[in-house]
């Protein structure tokens, strides 16, 4: 598989957003504008990764574990590349983290982010992932993320999904949600939205 159709575990969560954000990345020559909130979410994440590397894993409920910060991985055969925020390695488990600047829980594309993660870590490091953590640096909350069969599932379907997509450079439709319009830096190039 060539690197152009590796697809990352954050367009998996962007694909969930809207398609159309991966449609602009991937097959368009548009340049996206950095919006206030992308800058201002980019600088509290690494905020939470400086504070991160002082906490205990008592967030995590794990008594032990060593951190690898900025995991960087690829694999061919599940079509997938991507760099993780933190990986909590435990023996022959490991637990993939996402940080994330919001006052809301895990939606649906922020699970199949980190399940792709966990599919990562399993095909490229050897260990299971039983869960991944999503921690919100707003509410200072942490959410445990099962990678149960149905989202590895629904994970890998929607891989092959966004592949076919990018192959045929067809442009999906917009979100159904057209609040999410309102703030995108996208906006101005789809003439069928808000």
């Amino acid at each position: 598989m060539t690197e152009a159709l590796l697809i990352t575990p954050t367009e998996l969560r962007q694909w969930h957003y809207c398609p159309r954000v991966v449609f602009f990345e991937r097959c368009t020559p548009v340049r996206r504008r950095e919006t206030i909130l992308m800058t201002h979410g980019r600088e509290k994440h690494q905020v939470e990764l400086i504070k991160e590397r002082r906490r205990t894993l008592s967030r995590y409920e794990l008594i032990e574990g060593e951190r690898r910060y900025d995991v960087r991985l690829t694999s061919t055969a599940l079509g997938l590349t991507g760099e993780l925020d933190l990986l909590i390695v435990n023996g022959q488990e490991a637990y993939p983290v996402e940080f994330k600047h919001t006052h809301r829980p895990p939606d649906p594309g922020h699970k199949l982010q980190l399940c792709a993660y966990a599919l990562l870590v399993e095909a490229e490091l050897g260990l299971t992932c039983p869960h991944g953590y999503w921690h919100s640096s707003r509410t200072r909350q942490t959410h445990v993320i099962p990678m149960e069969t149905r989202l590895r599932n629904r994970t890998m379907q929607t891989i092959h999904e966004v592949r076919a997509f990018i192959q045929l450079e067809q442009c999906p439709p917009p979100t159904p949600q057209a609040v999410k319009c309102l703030e995108c830096e996208l906006r101005n190039f789809c003439g069928d939205t808000v």
